[in-house]
């Protein structure tokens, strides 16, 4: 019997859509936001002093950040949405696109919430601080080190070796931004 697509949207079950069944502006504003999100909660993460963990504002600090600039983001895209606006678009049309770019921007919110987690782990004394952060720290750019792969996955191709080195390199060049922006900014 063939498999059938859940609604358009909609995951397999009714949960998390798959990105090949959204449309491609809907996909690249969440991988944009998943990159954005992580770069940022990367930058928070590497400015953490380990006595923060110990004393647990790196768990406010990282949710803060990821919290904030998915707030900035969705403020941000509202406005820019509301550019050559058709006087003619319903109340449905307008909530249904405020919905779509909050969702869009989830990536970002969600970015801070395994740091948070590992520093939340280290303050309650279970692991030390200086592993909470370098598991936050590889793992962070682990996340950003497999966007090549999710993009030629999500474009219908195979991963190949060249699209896990574009995401090694965008590790990289991730990694260097949020340490220039510790180094110049604290």
């Amino acid at each position: 019997m063939p498999r059938t697509r859940p609604p358009l949207g909609r995951g397999p079950r009714g949960g998390r859509p798959d990105p090949r069944d959204l449309p491609i502006e809907h996909v690249r504003d969440r991988m944009s936001s998943y990159i954005y999100g992580n770069i940022t909660v990367l930058a928070a993460a590497i400015a953490v002093d380990p006595a923060a963990i110990h004393h647990g504002s790196a768990i406010w600090a990282v949710l803060a950040t990821a919290v904030l600039t998915y707030l900035a983001h969705v403020l941000a895209h509202l406005v820019a949405h509301g550019l050559g606006g058709d006087e003619s678009e319903t109340d449905d049309a307008r909530r249904e696109s405020v919905a779509t770019i909050m969702r869009n921007a989830n990536p970002i919110a969600t970015s801070g919430l395994i740091p948070a987690v590992l520093y939340a782990v280290a303050w309650a004394g279970w692991i030390p601080a200086g592993w909470a952060q370098t598991a936050a720290l590889v793992i962070l750019v682990v996340r950003i080190g497999m966007v090549g792969v999710f993009v030629q996955r999500f474009s219908g191709r195979r991963p190949t070796f060249l699209g896990l080195w574009g995401g090694i390199v965008l590790a990289a060049v991730a990694f260097v931004i949020g340490l220039v922006k510790v180094v110049l900014t604290h």
